[in-house]
Formats: structure tokens, C-alpha cells, sequence
């Protein structure tokens, strides 16, 4: 009698979850495991600043007296221990807490900013200039320039009169531009609201994300007007971690960051599973819908037409615009047209979720209410014991772990 050999699967999801199943590797096409965090992140972050890609030191670039803007993305892990580090830097350079800025997007919340307020070093959460930028104000916007496609860009004044910029960015993929990262944070973000709005769009799912992109091209432009030269980017780990910090030259970091993320969160199965399953854990800007759309583009890539796709998280929170018109229609497509004349914020989200719906059959295990998962035609799972019901089966499956930093698609051959 022959013994089947199996996989056991461990996933974190959600805030603290574990979800725990043996596969046999038979059926088994694909196991994604996310790398592991680094160990010491302010050591880590401490030799890369001494030592930065295609640049000379950094101590060559600021002088005492210089003012110095941080520009943070919220959604980059261990960010505060990378700024600690990088503040060390600074004040041994010579920089005065009072000449420094830290500037955030408005999409971060106030509970996000005060939070990392609270696990900097006192010297920079006293004396620093904290601000977030708002784009609907006009007193905060400078004229940079205008791009070669003739187009006007405005920017926060704080990047515009800084003597010296440090992005401290999450290299991720991006529906829209294919690698967030290399001065994307800057721009529309720190741009004007009629910026942030032009930019929104659907995804560009015909597209592997190294293809070029209009708007990756502009940001690219927008970075060189401004004289961007430095960059830091973290690569995520599994939970809320980094697995790698690049410093140095922007596009010597960039391509760098890139490479590390394909490394390490590039998926590409020779062929389609009929169930994927992904979990989905909280990332350092919450626990939201935008991450269930970019694992859905991910799993519609992995999946067999028809086939299903089961998500483990713990997802709790109100819908957007974009949202509530999918859930307002009778079929997944229907809310595709409404979503691209809306131009909503949560465009991209609500228009992965129609795809991945009407490409594939839903089941999603999370704390939102039940029927209002129904009507994003998705089936809501009451537990985890549902889920291994669900897995108890022939099928062939491919299984992603810290789903919301992966890219998926069949290799090419």
C-alpha cells in the first residue's frame, strides 16, 4: 500500500491568525513562502547608509545647516527603526533636529503619524517639522516645472525647498505603474489633488510590471526635475518586516530593490491551479480591502477559469465608492463602466475584485458582514475549519503566504 507524501502548510493572516493544513504534494503546483524579516534592522540600515549604491557617502552630500525633508510612505514596514537610524546619521553629520522634516501623504491617517511620533527618537518627535501633505491646498504647492508632455507639475514646498530629499520607500508591485518604488512615492502623492485624481486608473493587467507605463514615465521625469539622487527602499518580509534595505543612487537602488523583490516575491507556476489560496496579513497601514485587490489580480493570473480562489484574512472595514458600486450591480462586469466614469479612489481595488469574480469562484474567510460579502459576489467562510473542508479535495492548488507583497503569472516560456 504506497503512502501519500504531504506538505504541511503554515499561513499567518489577518492581525495574529495561523491557519495550519497538510497538502499532498502531488496536488501541490506552487507554495509561495515570504522571506524572513531581517534581524537587525539598525545595523542593517547603518551599513548601507556607509555604504550607498553608484553615490559617494552620504556624509559628502549634507553639511550642517542643510534642510533636510524624510519622505515616508506609510505603508513601509519598520520604518521608525529606519528612521532612528538615519537621524543617527544626520546628527553625526552635523544636522540640527530643527532642519529637518518629516513629511507624509494625507492617504496615512493621523493615528499612523502619531504612532510613529511616539517610537522615534524624543530629539526628532520634539523638534522635527511633522506635516502632512494636503493636496487640495494651494499655499502648499510649488511649480517644479513642466514635463516634457507639457504638463504642469506642482509640488509640496517642503520637497521644493529642501536642500536635501531622502524617500524611504516600499519597493511593491503596483497595478498601475508595475514596481512602486524609485521616487513613485513622490509623485502624485506630494502633487496636487487634481494630480492624484489624473492618475487614477484601471490596471493594467496585459502588462508584466517591468513593461513601461505612462505614468511610471513621468514619475521618473518628475524625480529628475527635482534632482533626486538618493534613495532608500525596503523590500517587505513576512508579517510586518523587511527582508532587505537598499541604499544609495535612485535608479542604482531602484534596480536593485527590483531584483530583490523578484527574488523573493515573484511567483511563476508552469501552469494554472484549479483552488489557490492566499493569505493576506496586516501590513503597517492597516488591514483593508486594497490588499484583497491586489492578491485577486494575483490569484485570477493563478488560477483555472471557474476554478476557485479562497482568501484568509481578517478584513473588517466599511466600504469605499468603488466598492459599493460593485456590490450594487447583478453581474461583476456590470460595474466595470461605472467604476472607469466614477474615478473613484478605490478604483483599481473595486475593478481587480470585478475581474477576479467573474473570472473565478470567491471564498473569503474575514470579519465583515456576510452579506455584504455576498454582495461583492464573493462566499463568506464562517471559520477555518470551513476552509479545510474546502481543500479536501482532487484538485491541484497553489498556495501564497503574505500574499498582499506577491506578483503572480505562468511562466514564459
Amino acid at each position: 500500500m504506497s503512502i501519500t507524501e504531504t506538505v504541511k502548510v503554515e499561513l499567518n493572516y489577518g492581525y495574529t491568525r495561523e491557519f495550519q493544513c497538510e497538502i499532498s504534494t502531488e496536488r501541490l503546483i506552487w507554495y509561495q513562502q515570504a522571506p524572513p524579516p531581517l534581524e537587525d534592522v539598525p545595523l542593517k540600515t547603518q551599513h548601507v547608509l556607509n555604504n550607498p549604491l553608484e553615490l559617494p557617502p552620504l556624509d559628502l552630500a549634507v553639511i550642517p545647516g542643510d534642510k533636510i525633508t524624510i519622505v515616508v510612505d506609510h505603508e513601509t514596514p519598520v520604518v521608525d527603526e529606519i528612521i532612528n537610524s538615519v537621524w543617527d546619521f544626520f546628527s553625526d553629520c552635523g544636522i540640527e533636529a530643527t532642519d529637518v522634516t518629516i513629511l507624509q501623504a494625507q492617504s496615512g491617517s493621523l493615528n499612523l503619524q502619531q504612532k510613529l511620533m511616539d517610537t522615534v527618537n524624543p530629539e526628532l518627535k520634539q523638534d522635527a517639522q511633522w506635516v502632512i501633505h494636503d493636496p487640495e491646498s494651494k499655499e502648499g504647492l510649488g511649480y517644479l516645472g513642466t514635463s516634457a508632455s507639457g504638463e504642469r507639475i506642482y509640488l509640496s514646498k517642503h520637497l521644493l525647498e529642501a536642500d536635501f530629499i531622502l524617500p524611504i520607500e516600499l519597493i511593491s508591485y503596483d497595478p498601475l505603474i508595475g514596481y512602486a518604488g524609485g521616487g513613485s512615492l513622490l509623485y502624485p502623492e506630494f502633487s496636487s489633488q487634481e494630480a492624484v485624481i489624473k492618475s487614477r486608473g484601471q490596471s493594467h493587467r496585459e502588462l508584466t510590471p517591468a513593461e513601461s507605463r505612462p505614468l511610471r514615465q513621468l514619475i521618473d521625469e518628475v524625480g529628475w526635475m527635482l534632482g533626486l539622487q538618493y534613495s532608500l527602499q525596503v523590500i517587505p518580509s513576512a508579517g510586518q518586516g523587511a527582508s532587505e534595505i537598499v541604499f544609495g543612487g535612485i535608479e542604482a537602488t531602484f534596480r536593485k530593490g527590483k531584483e530583490l523583490l523578484d527574488q523573493y516575491w515573484k511567483l511563476e507556476p508552469s501552469y494554472k491551479a484549479e483552488v489557490v489560496v492566499v493569505a493576506v496579513e496586516c501590513g503597517p497601514a492597516g488591514h483593508a480591502w486594497t490588499q484583497l485587490g491586489r492578491v485577486l489580480e494575483t490569484a485570477r493570473n493563478l488560477v483555472s477559469q471557474d476554478g476557485r480562489i479562497v482568501l484568509l484574512t481578517e478584513i473588517d472595514e466599511p466600504f469605499g465608492e468603488g466598492m459599493q458600486i460593485l456590490s450594487g450591480c447583478l453581474e461583476p462586469l456590470d460595474a466595470i463602466k461605472p467604476l472607469r466614469d466614477r474615478q473613484s479612489k478605490d478604483l483599481v481595488t473595486a475593478t481587480q475584485m470585478a475581474l477576479a469574480a467573474d473570472w473565478a469562484l470567491i471564498c473569503l474567510l474575514s470579519k465583515a458582514n456576510t452579506d455584504d460579502v455576498e454582495d461583492l459576489f464573493i462566499i463568506p467562510l464562517e471559520d477555518e475549519a470551513e476552509v479545510r473542508r474546502l481543500l479536501q479535495t482532487d484538485e491541484t492548488i497553489s498556495i501564497i503566504a503574505s500574499a498582499q507583497h506577491a506578483y503572480g503569472q505562468l511562466k514564459q516560456e
